[in-house]
C-alpha cells in the first residue's frame, strides 16, 4: 500500500473520530468522552488565550503534543490529523503543475494571519480566532446540526430555531469560514493550508527544523519534477535541487510515491545537513508587513468601535472574561440542556459577536447545571466554586408586563411562574382587589419579582401561558414593554 493511502486511512479515521466526539458533545454519547479533545491539542487556541487573558491555562499541556509532533515530524498535524486538512483533501482540487503553480509569495499569508491573530490577543480580543481550522470546523456542528438533529442549541426544535431570522443568520454564517477553506481548492491544492491558516503558521515556525524530513538522494534523483506536482503545498524546490521547504511542508508522503527512482525519502534517521533558510525578497517582506498591519487593524475595528453594551451571559462568566478567553468554537451551546445559549450577533458588545450569550426566549438556565463549562476548552465559561454557587446570578432579574399577565390584566388566578421558581420568595404572589376594569368576586393573586433574590435563571417565563411570556429576563424580551 502506498504511502497517500496509509495517510489518507489515516486521516479518515481521524476526522470519524472527531466527529463523534463533537457528537458526543452534542449529547450522542457519554459524559466522560472528551468532546473538546481538539481544541485542547490546538497550540493556537492555547497560546492565544493566554496572550488575551494574561494568564496561564492547565489545557496548554496538551497542546503540547502537537508541539512535540511538530518538533520531530514538521508539519504532520496538517497532512494527518487536522479534521479540517482531511476535508480538504477529500475535496476536488485544482492541480496546477509547472510555471502555472502559483507564486510562493502566497506561502507568507499564513504568517500574515497568524500575526493578526496573536496581535489581536495581545490586545485583548479573540475575534480573529474564527479562522482557526479546530473553531472553523466545530462551531458550525454545534450552531447547525444539533438543531438539524431535533436538539436545541439555538432552540428548543430545528423548526423553531430555524424561524428565528437573526439566529438563522449567525448560525449559517459560520459556515462561511469552513466554506472559504474548502473554496480555495478551486485555486490550487490546499491552498488554504499553506497560504491562509493561522495553526499552519504557528506549527511552520515550531518546525523550522524538524528532526525527521524529507531527504533528496541526489545521484538517483532525475529531475523528472513529478515529486513537484505531486506536492500540494507546493513545497518543492526545483532551484534547490528538489529539496523540500520544511515550513510548508506536511509530510504527506505524495512525493515519495511519485518518485520512479525512489530518491526522494523521510528517513527515520535525522538528516546532518542544516535546512537552507528562507530568504524571502524585500517585496514578499514588504507585502506581508503591510497585509499584517491591515489583517491587525480590519481585526480590532469591531474592538475600537464597540460599546459596552447590555448581553445576557452564562452565570459563571462575564462580557470581560469572554473577551479575553472566548475561542468562538461554540462547543457550549451544544451541551447546554435547556438551549438558552445561543451566539450573539452583536458587534458592539466587549465580547464580540460568536461569543455565547442567554436567549430572550422562554428557555432558562438551570441553576447548579454549568455543563457549558465543561465543554470550554479555554476556561472562558468556569465551573464556580462554592461561594460563587452560592452567588449565582446571570446578572438581570425578571420583570412582570402587567398590561399581558393574566392576573394582573385580567384578574384571572394563574401564578403558574411562582410554581416554576426555584428560589423561595423571589417571586412572591399579593392579593389585587377587583378594580372598575376587571371585576371579580375575590381577590387573586398577582407576580411579583423580588429583585434582591431573584437569580434571573429565566425558568418563570417558560411555565408563562401568555405568548408571548409576560414575565422573563432580558432586556429586550419580547413583549417586556421595554
Amino acid at each position: 500500500m502506498s504511502w497517500s493511502r496509509v495517510r489518507r486511512v489515516v486521516q479518515v479515521l481521524v476526522l470519524i473520530t472527531y466527529l463523534a466526539l463533537t457528537l458526543a458533545a452534542l449529547g450522542w454519547g457519554a459524559d466522560w468522552m472528551p468532546g473538546t479533545i481538539f481544541s485542547r491539542l490546538d497550540p493556537l487556541v492555547g497560546l492565544s488565550s493566554m496572550i488575551a487573558s494574561r494568564t496561564f491555562i492547565a489545557f496548554w499541556a496538551a497542546a503540547g503534543i502537537t508541539i512535540a509532533l511538530s518538533v520531530v515530524f514538521g508539519r504532520a498535524w496538517c497532512g494527518w490529523v487536522c479534521p479540517v486538512g482531511a476535508l480538504i483533501d477529500l475535496m476536488p482540487a485544482r492541480r496546477r503543475k509547472g510555471d502555472k503553480r502559483l507564486s510562493r509569495g502566497w506561502q507568507l499569508g499564513k504568517y500574515v494571519v497568524l500575526v493578526a491573530v496573536l496581535g489581536a490577543a495581545v490586545l485583548g480580543s479573540l475575534g480573529p480566532m474564527i479562522l482557526d481550522p479546530i473553531t472553523i470546523i466545530t462551531r458550525p456542528l454545534q450552531e447547525i446540526v444539533r438543531p438539524m438533529m431535533g436538539a436545541d442549541a439555538v432552540s428548543h426544535n430545528a423548526g423553531a430555531g430555524l424561524g428565528r431570522l437573526a439566529v438563522r443568520e449567525v448560525a449559517f454564517l459560520s459556515l462561511l469560514p469552513l466554506a472559504f477553506a474548502l473554496a480555495l481548492n478551486a485555486i490550487d491544492r490546499r491552498f488554504w493550508c499553506r497560504s491562509f491558516c493561522p495553526l499552519g503558521g504557528l506549527l511552520a515556525l515550531i518546525s523550522l527544523s524538524p528532526g525527521i524530513r524529507r531527504q533528496v538522494k541526489s545521484e538517483e534523483c532525475t529531475s523528472c519534477g513529478k515529486c513537484s506536482e505531486a506536492c500540494p503545498t507546493n513545497a518543492i524546490n526545483r532551484e534547490d535541487g528538489w529539496t523540500s521547504n520544511v515550513t510548508d511542508c506536511v509530510v504527506c508522503m505524495s512525493c515519495v510515491d511519485a518518485c520512479p527512482t525512489h530518491a526522494s525519502r523521510f528517513p527515520l534517521k535525522p538528516s546532518p545537513e542544516f535546512v537552507p533558510p528562507h530568504n524571502p525578497e524585500r517585496r514578499d517582506a514588504l507585502v506581508a508587513m503591510g497585509a499584517t498591519g491591515a489583517a491587525l487593524g480590519v481585526a480590532m475595528l469591531p474592538k475600537a468601535i464597540r460599546e459596552k453594551e447590555t448581553i445576557l451571559r452564562p452565570p459563571a462568566t462575564s462580557e470581560e472574561r469572554l473577551a479575553e478567553l472566548c475561542v468562538r468554537c461554540g462547543a457550549c451551546y451544544a451541551t447546554c440542556p435547556t438551549g438558552v445559549l445561543r451566539p450573539s450577533i452583536s458587534f458592539t458588545s466587549v465580547a464580540g459577536p460568536w461569543t455565547p450569550m442567554l436567549d430572550e426566549r422562554p428557555a432558562y438556565c438551570t441553576r447548579g447545571c454549568n455543563k457549558c463549562a465543561t465543554q470550554c476548552p479555554t476556561d472562558a465559561i468556569h465551573t464556580p466554586d462554592e461561594v460563587e454557587k452560592v452567588a449565582w446570578h446571570v446578572g438581570q432579574v425578571a420583570k412582570v408586563h402587567e398590561g399581558m399577565c393574566q392576573a394582573w390584566a385580567r384578574g384571572h388566578e394563574c401564578m403558574k411562574c411562582q410554581e416554576a421558581c426555584p428560589i423561595a420568595g423571589a417571586l412572591k404572589g399579593i392579593p389585587r382587589p377587583s378594580t372598575a376594569i376587571v371585576k371579580s368576586s375575590k381577590p387573586v393573586l398577582v407576580p411579583v419579582v423580588d429583585a434582591s433574590l431573584c437569580i434571573g435563571c429565566n425558568l418563570c417565563s417558560t411555565k408563562c401561558p401568555v405568548h408571548p411570556p409576560a414575565i422573563g429576563v432580558g432586556t429586550r424580551n419580547v413583549g417586556m414593554g421595554e
